[in-house]
């Protein structure tokens, strides 16, 4: 819509809010009138949840919705990271005319740079909802050095000392005795440095066994010496985030693998992305984009951020009454 302002087919003020929520009605009808549909087209691939997935949601889906209605329920913090590089626009990401058999859609190849951004988000009884610990950063000097999956850009390192950061935050927002849900990503599970890994040599996992206590008879080859350590690890060592948060009086909760869904944070990332993308055009520069994104976030107002929530909650209902009926017909 921005672009059609821009070569004078719309004529509309981009900096009254009023006249662009109109228009962009004004054009919501035109192209429905036309036959355009938004989304994707049929066709797409889907995957089957494994044993241990499944295993993993249902754990999830049991803790979170047994305090969705409660009084006395826990401050919830979630956290998550993401990213927007410098040409996201969110105008002309899924337009497609439905009787157009012959073209199809390509992905742009030159998105620029990107600012990655990590920030939690507090779902509180007591207390109006907002963004915690919000830090933004470039990657690489240059789009060549950075990473194509953006995780590459954060490591165990600033994450520790990032949620250091946020449990600051929550103690001085006096914030006691929270869940802090976040995902599986590599760096939220890092183990303590001195922890053994089985690439070490023999002779530094004899040393382990010994440390922990761990019998052996001193025969082992060093895949059995490993297969004994990475038992105790299991049981006995905790990933650094969740005993700095246990030490402060917090719990972690890990959400299912492939169920993004399910986190109320994702939604918010499409609400201050979606903000950026609406003032795009070609004249924007990259170190705009961080002062939009900035922008972004402090516009979300506790009601938007408490709408995300409830919204997933909805999810959350609805999914533990799927998987109660399951239940309910496998045991008949």
């Amino acid at each position: 819509m921005v672009y059609l302002n821009e070569v004078c087919v719309l004529d509309f003020n981009t900096g009254d809010k009023r006249q662009l929520w109109s228009t962009l009605r004004s054009v919501q009808r035109f192209l429905k009138a036309q036959g355009y549909k938004r989304g994707s087209r049929k066709g797409s691939s889907t995957y089957h949840l494994s044993k241990a997935n499944a295993e993993a949601r249902n754990a999830y889906v049991r803790r979170m919705n047994a305090i969705i209605d409660t009084t006395d329920r826990p401050h919830v913090v979630y956290t998550d990271e993401s990213y927007i590089h410098h040409h996201y626009k969110s105008h002309h990401q899924s337009l497609y005319d439905p009787n157009d058999t012959q073209s199809t859609a390509t992905k742009e190849k030159h998105k620029g740079r990107r600012y990655c951004f990590v920030a939690a988000m507090l779902d509180s009884p007591t207390m109006d909802s907002k963004i915690m610990a919000l830090d933004i950063f470039t990657g690489g000097k240059s789009k060549a050095k950075e990473p194509k999956d953006y995780h590459g850009m954060f490591d165990t390192d600033y994450y520790v000392a990032w949620f250091k950061r946020l449990l600051d935050e929550m103690e001085a927002s006096e914030i006691a005795n929270a869940w802090i849900v976040l995902d599986n990503a590599k760096y939220h599970k890092s183990l303590p440095k001195s922890t053994p890994t089985s690439g070490r040599r023999k002779s530094v996992l004899v040393d382990a066994c010994k440390a922990f206590d761990i019998k052996t008879t001193g025969n082992e080859y060093k895949s059995e010496l490993w297969g004994l350590l990475s038992t105790y690890i299991k049981a006995n060592i905790k990933p650094m985030i969740v005993d700095m948060a246990e030490r402060r009086g917090h719990s972690v909760v890990f959400t299912p693998p492939h169920h993004s869904d399910l986190q109320p944070i994702e939604t918010v990332w499409a609400i201050v992305k979606g903000e950026v993308g609406r003032q795009y055009d070609d004249m924007t520069k990259f170190p705009e984009v961080k002062v939009r994104l900035e922008a972004a976030f402090a516009n979300l107002k506790p009601d938007s951020i408490k709408g995300c929530v409830r919204s997933v909650q909805e999810k959350l209902k609805l999914l533990h009454e799927h998987l109660a009926q399951v239940d309910a017909l496998e045991s008949e």
